[in-house]
């Protein structure tokens, strides 16, 4: 959230203060983690003192879900820069995801893992509503696809001792591996319990956000050949991606990198100043706002992007990672790219 903080202010400092005819001035609060009644409180003395136009941020479901009715009362945008959870974009009208529905990757996961062979499945999630999405979708497309799951485990937020799962993991003889875990030191402890066990040399492994390239020098060499599906590629060459990556290493540090945080807020300040732009001349209007914005085609970090006319949710490209090690770095490496990926009603 802090690195994403600069980049709004970058963006307002290389932008100006006025966007049709009105005053840009951006209103930072904490949430402090998940706490939903906090959210909401803030969402709403946001909303009812401060007058703000749009909202964004929202990093978690919980939040996001808690701010649904300040949104809907109030008829402001409200851009959700990570919260992943499907059932999300139906609670508003206002809402916008600038992310992902975390069935998406978990359902390529499961595609490509039949595609390569793979006909035993095993997953193991974080044991929260999204680590359930997860293992729910990649389950019911892996086995739509002619494979047979050979066990699942769901992962208490807490544990610190991850080398009964990976025995689990070890005794069902899977070959392939659906994870879902919060990054950072669970996804760290997991995979070295895994690499313990011979796991990561044996089995395909695919996750979504666990090591990313700013996280990989947390991981030792057994996260080499760790895979990942996601809309990021914070290696990407296009000049968006360049420009962000660049400003990153130089303002918020060296191994900073593009991540889904820092694009989501990135590409929502951006529609914002698309719709206070729109407004010119005219009181702005959160209703018209958001329907202005079904079909929106623009350049991302993450490559082209297309608001989806009828969800609210991105078309966009999806990459499989890989991550390798080039000399003494590791890094992910795009493998395989689904590209302009339609969102779905999870369950259909």
């Amino acid at each position: 959230p802090e690195v994403s903080y600069l980049i709004i202010r970058e963006i307002v400092a290389n932008n100006g203060n006025k966007a049709g005819g009105k005053t840009v001035e951006v209103l930072y609060r904490d949430s402090a983690g998940a706490d939903p009644t906090l959210a909401k409180r803030l969402a709403e003395d946001l909303v009812v003192k401060d007058k703000v136009t749009m909202l964004g941020g929202f990093y978690l479901t919980p939040e996001a879900a808690a701010a649904a009715p300040v949104a809907n009362a109030a008829k402001v945008p409200l851009f959700i820069v990570n919260a992943a959870t499907p059932a999300l974009i139906k609670m508003s009208p206002y809402f916008v995801r600038m992310g992902q529905s975390i069935n998406q990757p978990a359902e390529l996961a499961a595609m490509h893992a039949r595609h390569s062979g793979k006909s035993k499945g095993f997953v193991a999630v974080a044991d929260y509503a999204p680590g359930h999405i997860v293992e729910q979708a990649f389950m019911a497309k892996f086995t739509a696809e002619g494979g047979q799951m050979v066990g699942n485990v769901r992962i208490s937020l807490n544990t610190a001792d991850f080398a009964p799962f990976a025995e689990r993991i070890s005794n069902a003889n899977p070959d392939i591996l659906q994870i879902f875990l919060p990054p950072g030191a669970a996804s760290v402890g997991f995979s070295k319990a895994l690499a313990a066990r011979g796991l990561t040399n044996k089995i395909m492994i695919i996750g979504q956000g666990e090591a990313e390239d700013s996280d990989l020098p947390l991981f030792d060499d057994s996260i080499v050949g760790f895979k990942s599906i996601i809309y990021i590629d914070a290696n990407a060459k296009n000049a968006e991606n360049v420009a962000m990556s660049q400003w990153l290493a130089k303002n918020a540090g060296p191994n900073v990198k593009p991540n889904s945080f820092s694009i989501g807020a990135f590409d929502a300040m951006h529609l914002m100043y698309k719709l206070l732009n729109d407004s010119a001349g005219k009181p702005f209007n959160g209703e018209a706002a958001v329907k202005s914005l079904a079909g929106h085609t623009y350049m991302s970090p993450r490559g082209s992007v297309t608001i989806d006319p009828v969800l609210r949710e991105n078309v966009q490209n999806f990459y499989l990672r890989e991550v390798v090690k080039e000399g003494n770095t590791k890094l992910n490496k795009v493998i395989k790219t689904w590209e302009q990926v339609k969102p779905t009603p999870f369950g259909s």
